[in-house]
């Protein structure tokens, strides 16, 4: 098994590589004791694994999606700007 040592964006649709000085964001949660860790480490036989886990947007993502943790679910990423509703049908517009 071969750990990535080249961290990637946490986008999954996103292939840019982590950069140190490329911008983007950081993000660090803490994951809880009842959780286990992530299964790369765990197949990698990594001890004692860190209850910190760290994860970058890069520039271009970070300025589209955020990331939260959500305890039962873990990380996800969820856009910055919720979709607005839809327009209701019966609204008019004025005519000029």
């Amino acid at each position: 098994m071969v750990l990535n040592l080249r961290p990637k964006c946490a986008n999954p649709s996103c292939a840019a590589g982590f950069e140190w000085l490329g911008g983007g964001r950081m993000f660090r949660f803490h994951r809880h004791s009842g959780e286990s860790a992530p299964p790369a480490e765990l197949q990698a036989g990594v001890p004692n694994a860190h209850p910190i886990e760290h994860f970058w947007l890069c520039e271009r993502c970070s300025s589209i999606y955020t990331l939260k943790y959500e305890p039962a679910r873990g990380v996800m990423i969820l856009p910055l700007w919720p979709e607005l509703p839809a327009a209701k049908s019966s609204m008019h517009l004025p005519s000029s």
